[in-house]
Parts: C-alpha cells; structure tokens; sequence
C-alpha cells in the first residue's frame, strides 16, 4: 500500500494526469469539491500531497501504532472517496458487452480501490491493537515501578 500511495501521488503532480481525473473527480460524491475549491492543477497537488502523507504515515505505522492509526484513517477516507465515484461514473459498464458486470477501463482501474479500502481497515484494526497493547505495557511498567 505504501508503494501504491507513493507511485499515485507523485503522477498526481503532473498536469497531464491531474486533466484525466477531471472527469473522475467531478462524478464523486466525496470529492467532487477540489475541482472549484482548487481548480486542476490544485487538485492534482492537494489529492498527491494527502496521498504522499498517508502512505508515509502507514510505513512509520511499523514502528509507531499512532502514526499507522493516522495511516490507516487517512486511507480509508481517500479510498472511500474513489469507490464512490464508480456508481457515478457515465458508462461505467461496458454496454457493447452487456453492461454489467463488464467494466470499461476507468471503472476497471477504480474496482481496485475496494481490496485497499478493506486492507484499511484490517491496518487499522492491527494498529489499534499494537497502540492498546503498547498502552497497556506502559501502564503495567508504571504500576510496577
């Protein structure tokens, strides 16, 4: 995931890839916002940055549980914002094949989105546990002493 969020951001940043999701962005219910808030190019920047942020937060998540909650969060909202946009998406099934299920690409690409937003929450859960472990190993040292 971490490689994922760094490979996604970084394209984020160029122009070229910051006009292809114009029509991505602008169908999703979650983030439909950035294109008048930012305008494209911001767009581009402010989806990459956030991205860039929440895949470092997830890699120092393997040493610190709170860093990895922050992660894990960040990523469940940035993939909730794009598997919404595939219900909203005009000819997100491919009606010379049938429709659905059969996809067209963007739809296709997007569908990953899903298997990342449930490796979230499984991140999440395994941080939260660390950080609840960690806590509890703090106090018991605490009391001990």
């Amino acid at each position: 995931m971490v490689f994922t969020f760094f490979a996604f951001s970084i394209q984020k940043w160029t122009q070229y890839t910051s006009e292809m999701l114009v029509p991505l962005i602008s169908h999703s219910p979650v983030v439909f916002w950035l294109l008048p808030a930012f305008g494209v190019r911001g767009a581009g920047y402010f989806l990459g940055t956030s991205e860039m942020i929440f895949g470092t937060l997830i890699f120092l998540g393997y040493w610190s549980p709170r860093l990895g909650i922050l992660g894990a969060l960040g990523s469940i909202v940035t993939f909730i914002g794009t598997t919404t946009i595939i219900p909203f998406l005009p000819g997100a099934w491919a009606q010379e094949a049938g429709g659905f299920p059969i996809m067209t690409l963007p739809a296709g690409f997007l569908m990953k989105d899903f298997l990342f937003l449930v490796a979230s929450f499984y991140l999440l859960k395994q941080d939260l546990m660390r950080a609840v472990l960690e806590s509890a190993r703090s106090f018991h040292k605490r009391m001990v002493a």
